[in-house]
C-alpha cells in the first residue's frame, strides 16, 4: 500500500553522505512478546559516498528505505564486530522496522572499520550506522541522528536528551570486544516486544488519521452460509481438509470484484487509482495486536489455493517476517471476529483502500420461507466504505453480490 512521502529514495552527491529525513522525537517502550521469529533474507545496503573520499565509492551500512508506512528502524544488534573481516552478501546487522525484523547485508567484501550507532537507537531511513573499508585506511567521522531509544533493547545513555536536542552530536558505540551477556531466550523476547510496540503505535496513527480523514459508511446484509456449511461438511465427509470461514469469504470478493471491476480501486491523494490485480487482506490477530495480510492476484484462484496461501501467510505473520508486499496494497480488507461470538461490528477503514468487510459470528436463526420458519445458518456482513470514492448505491451493488456468490453453488473445480 503506497503512501506518500515514504518512498522517497536517498539523495546522495559526491559531497554528501546522506541526506538525512527530519523527523519527531520518540521514545517508546513495549508490546508483547510472541511466537518464534524468522528474519527475512538479508537486505543488500545502500552505497554511502562520503565527502573524505570523493574519488571512489566507499560502503557504509545505511539504514535501508524498506518502504513501510514509517522510515524509522531501531538498531536490534550488530552481528560483526569492529575489525571483523566480512564476506560480499553477509549480513552484518539485524534492525527492527514497524512489523518485521531484517538483516542487512554487506554487498563489498572487506573489514568493519566502524559502528556508529548502537542497539537501542531509532533511526530514520538513510543513516549511516557503520563503515566497511580494506582496513588500510582510518573511518570518517560520522554522526548518527537520533530521533528515539528502545529501552526494551539497551539502557538508554545518560546523555539521550542532549543527542536528541543537539542531532549532529556523535553517538558513539559501546566497546565491541565486550562479551555478550543476554541469553539468547532474553534478546529474542526483546526483539519481540519491540516489534509489538512499533506494531501497536502504527496501529494507532493510521487508525486515527483514517478516522478523521475518511468519511465512511456501513452497510448491513445477512448472509446465509448454507451453501458454505454444505461445501464443508462433503470436504470432511471426503477426509480433506475443510477451508476456513475466511477463505470461502475471500473468494466470494473475488468473484464479487471480477464482476464488478471498477470498484477495484484506491483513493490516493483526492482520487481514485484502479488496481491492476484483485487483492485480498485479512486481519490476523496476534496475542493483544492486530496485522492485515494480503493475498496477491486471486483472480481465478479455487478455494483451496487461497487456504493454502492465506495459511502460510499466517505462519509467516506469527514470525513476524512478511515483507510490504504482503501487508499492503488490498483491494478489500476482511476482518471477522466470529470467533469471540461477535455478531455483528463495524470496522475503521485501511487508507488507501476504500472497502473493508467486517465478519460476525455464524450462528442459527430462524429465517421466514415460503410461509413457514426454517433454522438457517446466518451470518452478518457489515461493509464499510469511503464515502469520497463510493457512492451508497453503488457500494450496496457490491456487498449484494459478495452475498450472491456466498449463498451460491462454489465452483466444482475447487473440490479437485
Amino acid at each position: 500500500m503506497p503512501f506518500s512521502g515514504v518512498e522517497s529514495k536517498l539523495n546522495l552527491s559526491k559531497d554528501q553522505a546522506v541526506v538525512s529525513l527530519p523527523g519527531q522525537t520518540l521514545n517508546r517502550v513495549g508490546g508483547l512478546p510472541m511466537g518464534h521469529r524468522e528474519v527475512l533474507p538479508a537486505l543488500a545496503m545502500p552505497v554511502c559516498v562520503h565527502q573524505e573520499h570523493k574519488e571512489k565509492e566507499v560502503p557504509g551500512i545505511l539504514i535501508p528505505n524498506l518502504g513501510y508506512a514509517t522510515s524509522e528502524s531501531t538498531i536490534l544488534g550488530w552481528l560483526k564486530t569492529v575489525g571483523e573481516q566480512i564476506e560480499q552478501g553477509e549480513p552484518v546487522l539485524e534492525i527492527a522496522t514497524e512489523k518485521t525484523i531484517h538483516q542487512v547485508s554487506s554487498p563489498y567484501k572487506g573489514r568493519l572499520l566502524a559502528v556508529y550507532a548502537e542497539p537501542g537507537a531509532i533511526l530514520r531511513e538513510g543513516e549511516t550506522v557503520g563503515w566497511i573499508g580494506d582496513g588500510n585506511e582510518a573511518p570518517p567521522e560520522i554522526h548518527c541522528n537520533l530521533v528515539g531509544w528502545e529501552e526494551e533493547i539497551a539502557p538508554a545513555p545518560e546523555n539521550l536528551a542532549e543527542l536528541l536536542e543537539r542531532p549532529h552530536k556523535e553517538l558513539q558505540a559501546p566497546p565491541q570486544d565486550s562479551p555478550r551477556t543476554e541469553h539468547p531466550a532474553t534478546v529474542e523476547k526483546q526483539h519481540r516486544s519491540v516489534l509489538m510496540g512499533q506494531l501497536r503505535r502504527i496501529t494507532a496513527l493510521r487508525m486515527t488519521k483514517s478516522w478523521q480523514d475518511a468519511p465512511k459508511v456501513d452497510l448491513f446484509a445477512d448472509v446465509d452460509f448454507t451453501s458454505v456449511e454444505s461445501h464443508r461438511k462433503a470436504l470432511k465427509e471426503q477426509g480433506r481438509e475443510a477451508p476456513s470461514y475466511n477463505v470461502y469469504i475471500a473468494h466470494s470478493v473475488v468473484r464479487a470484484f471480477q464482476d464488478l471491476p471498477g470498484f477495484n480501486i484506491h483513493w490516493m491523494e483526492g482520487r481514485m487509482t484502479p488496481l491492476r490485480d484483485v487483492n485480498v487482506g485479512i486481519a490476523v490477530a496476534l496475542g493483544d495486536n492486530l496485522i492485515t495480510v494480503s493475498l496477491k492476484n486471486l483472480a481465478g484462484e479455487g478455494l483451496m489455493e487461497i487456504q493454502r496461501r492465506f495459511k502460510s501467510m499466517i505462519r509467516k505473520a506469527l514470525k513476524m517476517s512478511l515483507s510490504r508486499e504482503e501487508l499492503y496494497g488490498s483491494s478489500l480488507t476482511i476482518t471477522n471476529l466470529g470467533e469471540f461470538d461477535i455478531r455483528a461490528f463495524t470496522a475503521v477503514l485501511n487508507p488507501p483502500e476504500v472497502f473493508i468487510l467486517a465478519v460476525g459470528r455464524v450462528e442459527e436463526r430462524v429465517v421466514p420461507r415460503n410461509g413457514r420458519a426454517e433454522i438457517v445458518p446466518m451470518c452478518t456482513f457489515v461493509l464499510s466504505f469511503d464515502h469520497r470514492a463510493v457512492d451508497g448505491a453503488p457500494a450496496s451493488r457490491l456487498l449484494q453480490r459478495i452475498k450472491q456468490h456466498m449463498e451460491g453453488p462454489f465452483p466444482v473445480e475447487d473440490d479437485q
